[in-house]
């Protein structure tokens, strides 16, 4: 709902919908937001989006778990994460010339909430931040949105 409402508050037109929403229901979206949440993908029963986003060639941001899901679902690995990361986090942007970190001038702080982290990142996808603690604190596949 934090996500939605500042989404609305840029003058966006935004939806809160259920993790299981078929992609056929979400092909008109201009983008899709998969956002945090306090499970960890690789636990039984945990929430699970339908991975035909992907071929809807729209852009996909993934926050926290809904990242680790991303990076799982495309053959990426999420592991523990040696030190959980809460509350506001520094970041060092690689990618400055990623769409995600387009307008931002050097490094930033964000807020983190999770405990697991995409160890390996899937085919196609590159590191564009990290933290003092996690090595791919943001990733994207700039051709694939």
């Amino acid at each position: 709902h934090l996500i939605a409402s500042r989404i609305r508050r840029f003058g966006y037109y935004s939806e809160i919908r259920t993790p299981d929403t078929p992609a056929s229901e979400l092909e008109t979206a201009s983008g899709i937001i998969l956002s945090g949440g306090p499970q960890s993908v690789y636990d039984v029963g945990s929430p699970q989006a339908d991975p035909k986003i992907f071929d809807l060639g729209i852009p996909v941001l993934g926050l926290c778990y809904g990242l680790h899901w991303i990076a799982q679902t495309l053959g990426g690995k999420v592991s523990p994460g040696h030190v959980k990361e809460y509350g506001k986090t520094p970041i060092h942007i690689l990618g400055k010339n990623s769409q995600l970190f387009k307008g931002i001038a050097g490094d930033c702080t964000v807020w983190m909430s999770h405990g697991d982290e995409a160890t390996e990142l899937p085919r196609g996808f590159s590191r564009i931040a990290t933290s003092e603690t996690c090595k791919n604190a943001a990733f994207s596949d700039e051709a694939r949105r």
